[in-house]
């Protein structure tokens, strides 16, 4: 009796004792307003857009993990997306609230707000998808996240429509049908917000033979402000760079978010390729493919532009993140835009005008171009490595998929590093005899299979883009395609691999400090925030087809990937205390 009247007297007092500790501090949604957008850096717990800044730099102010104790890194807790596959979203954070997109395969676009801390589920919405998606968006089934606006969260679908939701119950707001998705035209990309504006490219036109686009609404009721066209039509400029009525059919597609100059008012879009891949059906430079178009934010209008190589044949585009960086020139500061490519070469250009700075090759296996002109900027051919229709395939140099892909860059300002994901793979590569365009059907015409060749496919190159060379290199078996890196003030880079690690390198000298096996491939960039003081990382698992066996190909050495379980989780890291 006596030994029972303690035990209730003990829990008694450590109930109490429970009683007076402070309570979790449920997350509180604050509206995402243009000055917070602007200034990241006074918010480093959260993560309000894509790339964190509307720079592109993939960078955060955390530092609590460092190399010396992120062998203490370790799950906290891990949330099942539904589906297994085609993850590639960047989860967005906003005072311990996460949001983050998932597909059904081609029936459903999913939102999740999730708490930060816990993993709760806070609110799921999912808009269904029409049953006649046809072409690519049937193997490109994914989404590549949300943009965060006032009390509102915004996301593109597979069907060509943009929705708004309540930030706090995924209630619908509004939603505008932006295209025709029987047209081909589909939504993969974040949007960017921005001055009241929610601007969104199309994904696909490079091979489904439609015009890209790129369109602003209106962030409060939808409505579209302006749309300003990759390809010129009938009677603008450019359109002489096309053969016949080739334009038609041009692609151009805007795969990736945008960067933004929030004082200047200008968009840096990155442009895909034209359509089809055989350049011989669409004789000219075929504007504005393979381009960097600096729009007036406030009207759309190209303010200036620059392509990188004209008529492209390999599918070797340029729809990358145009990292805004400042640089010193003459003495004098100057603005850049800077953009590591699928071509093997980096680009840095003024970014007011457009004028070529400079630019260099960091790929090793490139035999399209042999180098770059240094005055004029323009890539030099290689005789002899266009294809012909019909001919026997050829090896190319970068593989289609590049000697980087969309996995992202991050970019840390303390170091003046860019730390660039990349593969080395090539191609043997062929273009069909005969092509036609067919409504929402592909519009390729090519067949390639990829090979590794060399012993490793995958790199990270820490480039200082002023002095333009690449300090460091950390290499591994499987091509880095698409787990993107990010760059912490806490001097480490976390980047996400194909064969399904999240692992943590030395940001000084590259050395691997830590690792954690996922089980499947991690094809979203990973994300860091904070919360209650305590800094977390964020990554997510995915796969596919297209991060998967068209990856692969034929290569002895990479068949082992196409063992590895498709993902579809999110985990959430934190150290071990």
């Amino acid at each position: 009796m006596a030994m029972s009247r303690w035990f209730t007297l003990v829990v008694g007092a450590l109930i109490v004792l429970l009683s007076l500790l402070p309570a979790p501090v449920a997350a509180q949604w604050a509206d995402v307003t243009d000055q917070r957008l602007a200034d990241p850096d006074k918010e480093p717990q959260n993560w309000l857009t894509y790339y964190r800044s509307y720079s592109g730099w993939r960078y955060s102010p955390l530092a609590q993990i460092t190399p010396l104790n992120v062998k203490r890194l370790t799950p906290k807790w891990m949330l099942s997306l539904g589906e297994a596959g085609n993850q590639q979203a960047t989860p967005l954070v906003n005072n311990g609230i996460i949001i983050v997109t998932s597909p059904l395969g081609q029936e459903i676009n999913r939102v999740y707000a999730v708490d930060g801390a816990t993993g709760r589920v806070l609110w799921k919405h999912e808009t269904k998808l029409p049953e006649d998606l046809s072409g690519l968006v049937k193997i490109l089934s994914m989404n590549r996240g949300a943009a965060l606006y006032g009390d509102r969260v915004y996301f593109g679908t597979l069907d060509a429509r943009v929705v708004a939701l309540s930030a706090k119950t995924g209630a619908v707001v509004w939603q505008r049908t932006v295209a025709d998705y029987k047209d081909g035209y589909f939504f993969t990309a974040a949007p960017l917000a921005a001055d009241g504006k929610i601007i969104i490219g199309t994904s696909g036109p490079g091979e489904m033979g439609n015009r890209g686009f790129v369109t602003a609404l209106s962030a409060d009721s939808g409505a579209e402000l302006w749309r300003t066209y990759t390809i010129p039509e009938a009677g603008e400029p450019g359109v002489d760079t096309w053969a016949g009525e080739s334009w038609k059919h041009g692609g151009g597609a805007v795969w990736l978010t945008p960067t933004y100059d929030a004082q200047q008012k200008v968009v840096y879009v990155g442009v895909g390729n034209p359509a089809p891949w055989d350049a011989n059906l669409r004789k000219g430079a075929n504007l504005y493919t393979n381009s960097v178009l600096a729009l007036d934010a406030n009207s759309g209008k190209v303010k200036w532009y620059r392509q990188y190589h004209p008529n492209d044949t390999w599918d070797l585009d340029t729809p990358h993140e145009h990292l805004l960086l400042t640089i010193t020139r003459g003495g004098q500061p100057l603005g850049v835009t800077f953009q590591p490519q699928k071509t093997g070469f980096y680009f840095t250009l003024d970014r007011s005008t457009g004028k070529f700075i400079a630019a260099k090759k960091f790929a090793r296996n490139v035999n399209i171009w042999s180098d770059v002109d240094a005055e004029t900027g323009k890539l030099i051919e290689v005789p002899g490595m266009r294809p012909a229709a019909g001919a026997p395939p050829m090896n190319i140099c970068p593989a289609i998929f590049g000697a980087r892909n969309w996995a992202h860059a991050s970019y840390n300002p303390k170091t003046g590093l860019v730390f660039l994901p990349g593969m080395e793979l090539c191609n043997k590569y062929s273009i069909a005899k005969e092509i036609e365009y067919k409504r929402g059907a592909l519009y390729i015409g090519a067949d390639f299979t990829a090979y590794a060749p060399g012993d490793q496919a995958g790199v990270v190159r820490a480039i200082d883009p002023v002095n333009q060379k690449t300090v460091w290199e950390w290499w591994t078996l499987a091509p880095l395609q698409a787990g993107g890196t990010v760059a912490t003030a806490g001097g480490l880079v976390f980047v996400g691999t194909q064969d399904g690690r999240l692992v943590a390198l030395n940001a000084a000298n590259g050395k691997q400090a830590w690792e954690f096996f996922l089980g499947a491939p991690v094809t979203s960039p990973p994300i860091t925030f904070g919360i209650g003081g305590k800094q977390y990382v964020a990554a997510i698992t995915g796969g596919g087809k297209v991060t998967g066996d068209l990856l692969v190909g034929d290569d002895p050495k990479l068949q082992y990937l196409k063992s590895l379980p498709v993902g579809g989780t999110l985990t959430v890291f934190g150290l071990f205390e």
